[in-house]
């Protein structure tokens, strides 16, 4: 029987007690920075390790440390920057809080938020704000403004407003920048030549278009004005037309599908519309789907033949997780979580998981074996941003379809 007053169990239950107090102290504590228990869920580690990196790469004035490596006794000195992939970490770091329920990293993101509102954000006429590419930074002949960066910083600066770090005339500033890099048919230029005031009509940029329609949709949630949202479907609409006759050589573009899965969600097609954005998603699900590495005992299962690249690998994750959120086929959202599983697996196990740069996503799964190139182990803040967003995705779909 069970007798409590004996030696034996006595200072065994004494001691569970005082770890159940600790423990309840530890969760009471945590609760202060979470929402809700996110444990249970798959890759639950793997996204506090990464989202722990980037924000050890955030500098004392909120730069991020753009560049690291496996190798932590290789430096690089950070003037090789690119302002986009700045404010993508800042969206991942946003999603974090949103997705993952965690705000622990909270007052780093506004830090770094303010860094590149100051360094990078700039007014160009009465009614445009502009993100500023900077030549001696990206390696360019002149500073230029490209339409994708000006997307994805409302994706990442819009929340701030409510929280009155940002002001409604530079979120409409950027949107007005997006609506004049637009044609009359929904085409949108890559960048804005700075040096000659004029847009460049000539340069292509495949994801530029839904980075674009993505923050419009973003700024249309934050400030409701029609000429926001129809601009994105317009977007959208010329993406469909120009890219479903490519068929099996359509891009994989996890922005716009990321806005068709916001459009859905709030009821913002018509029929005729849902139709056709469903159709253009589940055809850009195919060659992707068909291309994956589906033997458990291939050395890269889950990942894809022609592509180990883990920044690439994040953005098909991200984007497979929203077209399964705008498909309604039943079969094709089987695959997809299937692909979802594996391709998620594969990153976990590329990731650096011991160290001081532990969570990073080097440039290549091949950084473990011997005489690979030295830029397959180099780490950058959006190959790190792009496969924890594919977690969180991955993670919301679990939670939704209460498989755990």
């Amino acid at each position: 029987m069970f007798d409590i007053s004996s030696p034996t169990v006595y200072i065994p239950t004494i001691f569970i007690v005082i770890v159940v107090t600790f423990v309840s102290i530890l969760t009471k504590d945590a609760k202060n920075s979470t929402h809700e228990n996110t444990r249970d869920l798959p890759y639950f580690y793997e996204i506090s390790l990464s989202m722990n990196y980037l924000y050890q790469c955030i500098l004392k004035t909120g730069r991020f440390q753009y560049r690291k490596n496996v190798n932590p006794e290789i430096k690089y000195d950070n003037k090789t920057y690119n302002s986009l992939r700045h404010v993508g970490a800042l969206y991942a770091l946003y999603m974090y809080e949103k997705m993952g329920l965690e705000t622990k990293y909270h007052d780093s993101r506004i830090l770094s938020s303010k860094y590149f509102i100051n360094r990078y954000i700039e007014k160009i006429d009465d009614k445009r704000y502009i993100i500023l590419s900077r030549p001696q930074e990206e390696g360019i002949k002149f500073p230029i403004a490209k339409t994708g960066a000006a997307g994805i910083a409302l994706c990442a600066l819009c929340n701030l407003y409510n929280e009155k770090e940002v002001e409604l005339p530079l979120l409409r500033g950027l949107g007005e920048f997006i609506l004049s890099m637009m044609d009359e048919d929904g085409r949108v230029y890559a960048y804005y030549n700075m040096l000659e005031d004029t847009i460049d009509k000539e340069a292509e940029a495949i994801f530029y278009p839904g980075e674009a329609a993505s923050g419009l949709m973003y700024l249309f949630e934050t400030d409701p004005q029609q000429k926001w949202l129809n601009a994105a479907k317009k977007i959208i609409m010329n993406i469909i037309q120009t890219r479903k006759t490519l068929e099996l050589d359509m891009p994989f573009d996890h922005w716009s599908v990321l806005v068709i899965e916001k459009l859905f969600e709030n009821k913002l097609v018509t029929p005729e519309e849902k139709n056709e954005m469903q159709a253009y998603a589940e055809q850009m699900a195919i060659p992707v789907l068909s291309n994956q590495i589906t033997n458990s005992k291939h050395s890269y299962y889950g990942a894809f033949k022609d592509n180990i690249r883990p920044c690439s690998l994040g953005t098909i994750m991200e984007g497979l997780a929203s077209i399964y959120m705008c498909t309604d086929n039943k079969q094709m959202k089987s695959i997809i979580l299937k692909g979802l599983s594996i391709g998620n697996y594969f990153l976990s196990r590329v990731q650096v998981k011991t160290g001081t740069n532990a969570g990073g996503l080097p440039n290549s799964a091949n950084w473990v074996k011997a005489g690979v190139t030295p830029n397959a182990s180099v780490i950058r803040i959006d190959n790190v941003q792009h496969v924890v967003l594919g977690w969180l995705k991955f993670q919301n779909i679990l939670k939704l379809t209460k498989r755990y």
